[in-house]
């Protein structure tokens, strides 16, 4: 019989390959195009997915989990076997661990390709990977709004599954915004939404064995 865990690492890298293919070409005829694209639109507009942006934000979710958490963790010593609390318990921990573990991967990435942002475009002529740096505008690829953004929809999706139309809405809007506000290319969003991607499904997967069915997944 075939293992579960090597099928799905196998289809991970099938359709990593895919979205680096996808990158790629999003390098070559996109990227360049998209910036100009948005430098030209109205102010107004830009204002708004400046608001938007701000949804993939890491620290408002991060905030979230650890406020659920305390306040499960305070009221069992009230209520020490409500089946209720422990399930609101693991859903935080959940969340905090998906989006922190999916947004230093992020980071890590981040730092080793080194990528121009859209600014150092427009203010230097800059543009591709130059690796190994530190600096805030040269880690563009992959997007670290993105990747929280997916992260957290993918979050609920596994524990509601009918919030997915929600989900691939905040995504999509987290997506769009870092492009139309000129912080990232259209290739570092989508990297960062597909490490999202990989890295929720195996923290998922970890919850689930550890604590079998705590996360209290719906079904729909």
């Amino acid at each position: 019989m075939r293992n579960p865990d090597f099928s799905k690492g196998l289809q991970f890298t099938i359709a990593g390959g895919g979205v680096l293919l996808l990158c790629a070409l999003s390098f070559f005829y996109l990227d360049r195009r998209a910036v100009d694209f948005f430098l030209a639109i109205d102010p107004q507009v830009v204002r708004i997915f400046h608001a938007i942006t701000q949804l993939g934000d890491a620290l408002y979710p991060l905030s979230l989990g650890v406020v659920i958490y305390l306040f499960c963790r305070l009221r069992q010593r009230l209520t020490p076997h409500s089946a209720v609390l422990e399930c609101w318990k693991q859903r935080a921990l959940f969340l905090i661990f998906a989006v922190a573990s999916s947004g230093l991967l992020t980071d890590l990435l981040k730092f080793i390709f080194g990528r121009a942002r859209p600014a150092k475009l427009l203010t230097e002529n800059l543009y591709g990977f130059y690796l190994f740096e530190t600096s805030s505008r040269m880690t563009s690829f992959p997007s670290g709004h993105s990747n929280t953004a997916a992260a957290v929809a993918l979050v609920l999706w596994y524990i509601w599954p009918k919030s997915w139309p929600l989900g691939l809405l905040l995504t999509a809007a987290v997506m769009l915004s870092r492009v139309v506000v000129l912080k990232h290319y259209p290739s570092d969003t989508l990297a960062g939404a597909y490490l999202a991607v990989v890295t929720t499904y195996y923290v998922f997967h970890f919850f689930q064995r550890r604590v079998p069915g705590a996360l209290g997944r719906g079904e729909g």
